[in-house]
């Protein structure tokens, strides 16, 4: 049977991760975008029913760490 050693093993590398953290910055940005335009549609009972007070914290948390991972990822040319 063949081993598996760790220099087999596929880690992604900076620009890979770079675009994660871009595209997880564009999806919290849109996430966000609907989130606050449901809210103004529907009012604050709506609001409730989506998450809230927290689901608002956890898209704005979601959207800084993705713009953390941006800053630290980025390809130097």
């Amino acid at each position: 049977m063949h081993s598996i050693h760790l220099h087999d093993v596929h880690v992604p590398k900076g620009p890979n991760i770079f675009a994660l953290s871009v595209g997880e910055v564009v999806g919290f940005s849109i996430a966000i975008l609907f989130f606050l335009i449901s809210w103004m549609v529907g009012g604050d009972d709506f609001k409730a029913s989506i998450g809230g007070n927290a689901g608002l914290a956890v898209l704005i948390a979601g959207l800084a760490i993705g713009a953390i991972l941006c800053a630290m990822t980025k390809p130097k040319n």
